[in-house]
């Protein structure tokens, strides 16, 4: 059975890349106070934009609204959006902060590049969708480098999601920290073992 490195990455790739930035240690608690207010605008600002989509594709704004509408137990915050407000950073910018605790820094921006190669379909990544084995074509049998990749991200992504996640539950207790600090060097053992297949720094 194989596994799509587009199951892997799709499911992984947008969270970890903003929740690594906004959990990025600041200089001081204003500066927190305003990437966190840059952060939840970002996301204020597309949900507004998305409800606005709806009634001329035939969505009444109610349903829009209703549709959208976060469960009674979450606390939403002030809806406001800042004037003038900063959008997040651009991908590469964040996948280069996402990489700074590795030996090779660079390596994020090149394997989001080569995984998003095969969730769209490109010549590249349909190359590392089929390989001949024993002579016999195999369609949809992803390449060893390919999947050593998708492994590696998704080791990434999933200690960013389940640390930060820890993190925010128990208010950076410090059985938190250390239990993400574990997900982050058995990350790092993973990516220094996928790198041997994939040669990706």
């Amino acid at each position: 059975m194989s596994l799509s490195p587009c199951g892997i990455w799709a499911r992984v790739r947008p969270a970890w890349r903003r929740d690594s930035w906004l959990a990025r240690e600041q200089k001081d608690d204003e500066a927190h106070v305003q990437r966190s207010t840059r952060y939840f605008d970002e996301f204020r600002a597309r949900q507004k934009k998305t409800i606005a989509l709806f009634p001329s594709n035939g969505v009444s704004l109610k349903a829009a609204e209703q549709l959208l509408h976060l469960p009674d137990s979450v606390v939403e915050g002030p809806q406001a959006i800042a004037k003038g407000r900063k959008p997040l950073p651009p991908i590469d910018e964040l996948l280069l902060a996402m990489g700074e605790p590795f030996p090779q820094p660079g390596w994020l921006p090149a394997a989001f590049s080569l995984l998003s190669q095969v969730t769209h379909s490109t010549p590249t990544g349909r190359a590392h969708m089929a390989r001949y084995v024993d002579g016999t074509l195999r369609a949809h049998d992803i390449s060893p480098e390919m999947l050593a990749l998708a492994l590696d991200v998704a080791c990434l992504g999933s200690a960013r999601l389940i640390g930060l996640s820890y993190l925010l539950l128990t208010r950076g207790d410090d059985t938190a920290k250390q239990y993400a600090l574990g997900l982050e060097e058995r990350a790092l053992a993973v990516h220094n073992t996928a790198r041997l297949v994939h040669w990706l720094d």
